[in-house]
């Protein structure tokens, strides 16, 4: 659901501005999740698993090899939304959009061989097959103040094993 769809939801509702440090202007407004909206984003999430637990171990890093190329062309961009979000220095910025091109880079790169099969001996020269399969829908709530960092720390590989992920920041950190 997009801000635009909440925001025709109800007119009084919760929510949470984001504010400039160095103009102390609200920088965005975001509105809250009804308890129906966060199960209907749930719901939503379980509906792609469905589709994406499907691909293969090589889409999949292919997506994610995209994510990466997309968080290095607009590093800058994102940066200036860190600094005027939450007072980031750009370069650090910069930095923290690097990191996760980096983290999505080795994910794609390493995730195929650590997701594969795995035929094991098992007792008196019997074998058996280990194989990775996705869960679901995984939750993950993490601090703000490193807000790509933490997202793509905690996504890439969930998404990597084939699962979807509901994500929120934790407001109170």
């Amino acid at each position: 659901m997009t801000q635009a769809e909440l925001k025709k939801t109800t007119i009084s509702r919760q929510t949470i501005d984001t504010y400039n440090p160095a103009t102390e202007e609200v920088y965005k407004t975001y509105y809250m999740h009804t308890k129906q909206e966060a199960e209907a984003l749930v719901d939503s999430s379980h509906k792609v698993f469905k589709e994406w637990r499907k691909t293969s171990l090589e889409q999949r890093a292919s997506i994610i090899k995209k994510i990466a190329e997309l968080l290095r062309r607009d590093k800058s961009d994102l940066a200036q939304m860190m600094a005027k979000q939450m007072g980031k220095p750009l370069a650090l910025g910069e930095g923290e959009a690097e990191q996760c091109a980096a983290i999505c880079e080795y994910s794609a790169e390493h995730g195929i061989d650590a997701l594969a099969d795995e035929e094991r001996e098992i007792s008196a020269g019997k074998k058996g097959i280990i194989t990775y399969q996705p869960e679901g829908v995984i939750l993950g709530m993490q601090p703000w103040n490193f807000p790509l960092y933490q997202c793509i720390r905690y996504s890439i590989a969930v998404i990597m094993a084939g699962n979807t992920t509901v994500f929120k920041h934790d407001e109170s950190c």
